[in-house]
């Protein structure tokens, strides 16, 4: 009889999570293990194999406000209650507040079934004063006691959040997986919508255009660099005008380019001389990985948590960067907001070629540890279908 295991998610809108886990579900079901996934909200961006069985819990949308979507919390959880007592579903995995928040009330509300949820951001995201982050911090430290198996993206991530929600039962690290081969062969499809001049040198950045992944620093950055370095934007989000605004106030339309959301941004990487993700936090940096894969140098920001894991994975994790830079030894880093350091690891990247071409090789090797392979066996142990 085929295995089978239960996913759930709030979409499969554009976003790392959620790529994350349809690579997850891919890989499941190329190994003939059955997968449904249950879903709050129909926003499918990402095609699944025509062998998933997905079931939308709501008629939510993107569209509906987060009080609304809090708010049916409770509806949702007695709903996914009676879907786990009608198709006897031992163990539900979910990723995502929304859909962790669910999993977790519907044991709370009397569900027989085995719980897992993955984090994908770092808890300190929630640290700030806005009502939903207030009300999601608050349920975490209500609910994630009644976890079966809490599972962390990096180790960072989890140290932090221990901190705050110490009575989590039992927990894990797994990394996010990367379908390497896959990668590499899109990462050498042909660009035909963007000239690269060979007389310029490109930064890249891939990632929502929010004010967390802090864009707006890249394009002030480029108003302090030589004019033959440009930048390339890749995605959408709230704060496109303000990034419009940016590049209109430094008089940088000639260099610095919003390309929007791209089905393969691996090619556009693949041509850029450097990787530069600005982020002021995050949880396990999907697109840092994805561009050690394409060959192409890295400069992040010691942001909590995931860069220093990946790029200075022998120093301490708890260490965070104030001041300056670190050529560390898969890539530089510098302190979050800090333009000036941003510079000099930009200029210090060009001006070395041994450098550049050293974490060439060793971004090659590293994205090796987070390969499907070898990601794919870690999550189905936490599913139990080994």
């Amino acid at each position: 009889m085929k295995q089978h295991v239960t996913l759930f998610i709030n979409s499969l809108t554009s976003g790392g999570a959620e790529r994350v886990l349809s690579v997850i579900i891919t890989e499941l079901i190329r190994q003939n293990i059955a997968v449904t996934l249950l879903c709050i909200e129909k926003d499918n961006i990402y095609t699944l194999p025509k062998e998933v069985n997905i079931i939308y819990l709501s008629k939510l949308t993107k569209h509906d406000s987060n009080i609304k979507k809090f708010l049916y919390l409770p509806y949702l959880a007695l709903k996914l209650k009676k879907y786990i007592k009608e198709n006897h579903t031992p163990l539900i995995q979910s990723h995502i507040y929304r859909a962790n928040f669910t999993n977790l009330l519907a044991k709370v509300f009397g569900a027989k079934h085995k719980v897992e949820v993955v984090e994908v951001i770092s808890i300190n995201h929630f640290k700030n004063k806005s009502l939903s982050a207030k009300i999601n911090l608050k349920l975490i430290k209500l609910l994630y006691k009644y976890a079966d198996l809490v599972i962390f993206k990096a180790q960072r991530m989890k140290e932090e959040f221990l901190k705050e929600v110490p009575n989590i039962k039992n927990y894990t690290v797994i990394n996010n997986p990367y379908n390497i081969e896959k990668i590499e062969h899109l990462a050498h499809e042909t660009v035909d919508d963007f000239t690269f001049n060979p007389d310029k040198k490109y930064l890249i950045n891939v990632g929502r255009l929010s004010s967390q992944k802090k864009q707006i620093t890249l394009i002030e950055t480029v108003a302090k660099l030589n004019d033959n370095i440009e930048l390339i934007i890749i995605g959408e989000g709230e704060e496109q005008q303000i990034l419009e605004d940016a590049i209109v106030k430094y008089k940088l339309k000639n260099r610095v380019h919003l390309l929007g959301r791209k089905d393969n941004p691996f090619k556009y990487i693949a041509q850029a001389d450097l990787f530069v993700l600005a982020s002021s936090g995050e949880g396990f940096p999907n697109v840092i990985v994805e561009a050690m894969i394409t060959a192409t140098p890295i400069i992040s920001t010691d942001c909590i948590s995931g860069p220093r894991e990946i790029l200075a994975p022998t120093t301490d994790i708890n260490f965070q960067l104030k001041k300056d830079i670190e050529i560390a030894e898969n890539g530089i880093l510098y302190p979050i907001g800090d333009n000036s350091a941003l510079v000099k690891a930009i200029n210090t990247m060009f001006t070395n070629r041994e450098l550049e071409e050293n974490y060439k090789k060793r971004g090659s090797l590293k994205a090796k540890e987070y390969s499907l392979e070898r990601i794919i066996t870690q999550y189905k142990e936490s599913l139990c279908v080994v």
